[in-house]
Formats: structure tokens, C-alpha cells, sequence
């Protein structure tokens, strides 16, 4: 992928996801007209985004791309319209936002550990899954199948990840000072291997 076209879907992610932010922190958008591309011009207004011909044309295409992947659904009575997420929409959304979190890094180290286990019933497998996910592409290290461990403090960033996957009450996060016996610890985090030896 080119140079502009990277910067491209960078600015069609980041209009994306405060869209969907907007949507998703009001319930649902009202707007006046029976199409869904009347919605754009409420948006614009709501976001504070200059209400010109450009921002028309790419606030109407990021709406009409999230109506045909069916992440959001429009209502339409009386020459009024209501636009609101759906379930997809609310799982791709915490995605996007999820993408954003990043965990506290530096070689400086307290000495602690931060252990995050979880027990998240059957029901809820695919945001369970979807956690788990988030914690490996955020830099945790997998211990074993329900613990994750991190050496630097990280339980505002964990559960955020957790709410947005509606999975928090299943969540322990844990301090502890030492982990033993697990030397690969210090493979997986390299600058912390002098201080196990002590």
C-alpha cells in the first residue's frame, strides 16, 4: 500500500470510528429527511467538522459503507430519520477503539508484575475471544489460557478493552511481586531478566 493511500484510510478509520463514538455515546442520531445520506449533514453539525462539499462527500461515504456491512441501521417515519449501531456494528466499533489502547512501555521497572485472569462464561465465547486478542496484540504476555502477564502498570488501559467488550465483571487484574517458576518470562520481556537473577 502506497504512502496516500495509507494517509487515505487513516482519515476514512479515524471518521469512521467518531462517527460511530457518536452514535454509540448517544443511543442513536436523529436527522431530518427519508434518506440516510441526510444524516451526514446532522453529523458534520454534531461533530463540529466544517460543513463543506468534501466533508459531505466522505461523511455520506463512510455512512453508506457502515449501512451495507450492516453496522449501523436506518429508521425512517413521518420524514424523520433515526440512525443507530447494530450488534455487528457495536463489536466493530470496540475493534476500532480497542486498536487505539497502548500499554505503558519503558525499560524502567518497579519489579512487579500485572497478572489479568478472567473467567467469562460460554455465552460470551466470541468476546472472549475477541479479549484475548486485544491483550496479545497489546503486548501481554499469553502465561496460560485464561492469565496474561505485563511488567508494567496497565489496569486502566486492561479494562477499557474489558468495557468495551462488555466482559469487566469477569476481569481480576492482580499485583504480585515475583512469578515463579516461569523463565520465560525473561524472553519475553528481556530487560527485566537482570532482576529475576537477584
Amino acid at each position: 500500500m502506497s504512502k496516500i493511500k495509507r494517509i487515505k484510510k487513516f482519515a476514512r478509520d479515524e471518521r469512521t470510528l467518531e462517527i460511530l463514538e457518536a452514535v454509540s455515546k448517544l443511543g442513536f442520531i436523529f436527522f431530518l429527511g427519508i434518506t440516510a445520506p441526510n444524516a451526514a449533514g446532522h453529523i458534520i453539525k454534531l461533530l463540529g467538522w466544517v460543513p463543506d462539499n468534501q466533508n459531505q462527500y466522505r461523511t455520506k461515504r463512510v455512512l453508506k459503507s457502515l449501512e451495507k456491512r450492516k453496522f449501523v441501521k436506518f429508521w425512517f417515519k413521518n420524514k424523520k430519520g433515526k440512525m443507530e449501531l447494530t450488534a455487528q456494528g457495536k463489536i466493530y466499533f470496540a475493534g476500532l477503539k480497542v486498536k487505539k489502547i497502548k500499554l505503558p512501555t519503558g525499560k524502567k521497572w518497579d519489579s512487579l508484575w500485572r497478572i489479568v485472569t478472567f473467567d467469562i462464561p460460554e455465552k460470551l465465547k466470541a468476546n472472549r475471544q475477541r479479549f484475548t486478542r486485544a491483550l496479545n496484540f497489546a503486548g501481554m504476555y499469553n502465561m496460560e489460557k485464561s492469565i496474561f502477564i505485563y511488567p508494567h502498570e496497565c489496569k486502566e488501559q486492561v479494562f477499557k478493552i474489558a468495557e468495551l467488550y462488555e466482559i469487566s465483571k469477569y476481569v481480576r487484574y492482580i499485583v504480585a511481586c515475583s512469578v515463579e517458576p516461569d523463565l520465560r518470562l525473561g524472553n519475553v520481556f528481556p530487560y527485566v531478566k537482570s532482576k529475576n537473577k537477584k
